[in-house]
């Protein structure tokens, strides 16, 4: 790293040795070559009392005198950076978030001097495109305009195959890539490289891929930490066990408090309490309310009146208690009445 340090910071000397010193000091800030950290048009304007317009035209006319004058032999100096950040980008698809370009680079995703030379000289070669931040895309890098547009393209239509798929493996969308005329030979690199320029698509840290608006992906507190832990999970969990999943996954970097977690859970419609301090997700089947409620429930939507073994089966699939508390609910007789043949129906009112 000091070896790469040191040599980059020679050959950007090299490199704009043939501009006057305003010119020199506005290239210089402007792709931050001294401290990594880029200044914008309008703070350099303000400080040589110019317009921002005027900075972006002196940059323009400073880049172009440096390439003219890389034309007499210098450019060989820029070409052993400019074809390893290439060959980079040809190992992952064409197309890099450009923090992933910087650490593959640089072995740093910060903006450091090193990585703002190699956006100078990726600048100086009119054959690479960075496309900056949107609402959509992460800044990124690509070998080509057409494959900048490949690369939109490709993350459009995972994010339409997902809004009706739901959750899928990184596997899977590699397979979705490779039935897709468009990209050839998907690799899993190119996935994820993909993922990490799209700010509309993630994974989370089971490795599921979806839409990063989804609690599955992106989770935002607690309540959607437990949705996700209890999903994957697939079985109801104690309030307690639930807190110590969430604490255990290393992409939540908060503590999830025990007594938080239960109070959270009381108050989120995607749970229901299902025994004492069991948890599991309305979305499985189960039923919310008390066990009295489940009863008359499930009495109120069968088609005939059901027996005692039948209530307590029924019940028992939609909350983890025991066979006692269920005929203790039954033996409420301003809610249930039991019939000549032993079966039992709701009370009307």
């Amino acid at each position: 790293m000091a070896s790469l340090n040191n040599n980059i910071k020679g050959v950007v000397a090299r490199l704009v040795k043939v501009l006057n010193d305003r010119n020199r000091d506005i290239v210089s800030r402007r792709f931050g070559l001294k401290s990594g950290q880029r200044e914008t048009l309008e703070s350099i304007g303000q400080s040589y009392g110019i317009t921002r317009e005027r900075v972006r035209q002196i940059e323009g006319a400073a880049l172009k005198q440096i390439r003219d004058n890389m034309k007499s032999g210098s450019a060989s100096l820029v070409e052993p950076y400019v074809n390893l950040a290439g060959s980079i980008l040809e190992e992952h698809g064409g197309a890099m978030a450009e923090k992933d370009l910087f650490h593959k680079f640089s072995g740093s995703m910060d903006n450091t001097s090193v990585n703002a030379a190699l956006v100078f000289f990726l600048n100086l070669d009119s054959g690479f495109v960075r496309e900056g931040e949107d609402d959509n895309f992460n800044t990124f890098w690509a070998l080509s305009k057409q494959q900048a547009e490949l690369c939109r393209k490709s993350v459009s239509s995972l994010v339409s195959a997902l809004g009706k798929k739901g959750l899928i493996s990184e596997n899977q969308v590699v397979d979705f890539y490779n039935k897709n005329a468009a990209v050839k030979n998907a690799s899993p690199k190119f996935v994820a490289s993909l993922l990490a320029i799209s700010k509309e698509v993630g994974r989370n840290s089971f490795g599921q891929v979806g839409l990063t608006s989804w609690p599955e992906i992106k989770p935002r507190g607690v309540r959607d930490m437990a949705y996700l832990v209890l999903k994957r999970d697939s079985k109801p969990r104690h309030f307690r066990e639930i807190a110590d999943l969430i604490n255990s996954q290393g992409s939540w970097d908060k503590s999830a408090n025990v007594q938080t977690v239960h109070n959270e859970l009381i108050k989120d419609g995607r749970f229901v309490l299902v025994g004492r301090g069991l948890y599991a997700l309305k979305e499985w089947g189960f039923k919310a309310g008390t066990v009295k409620d489940v009863v008359k429930d499930i009495i109120a939507t069968s088609s005939k009146s059901l027996s005692k073994d039948e209530i307590v089966s029924n019940v028992l699939s939609h909350r983890m208690v025991k066979e006692n508390t269920i005929l203790l609910s039954l033996q409420d007789r301003n809610s249930f009445v039991k019939n000549n043949d032993g079966t039992y129906s709701v009370k009307k009112a």
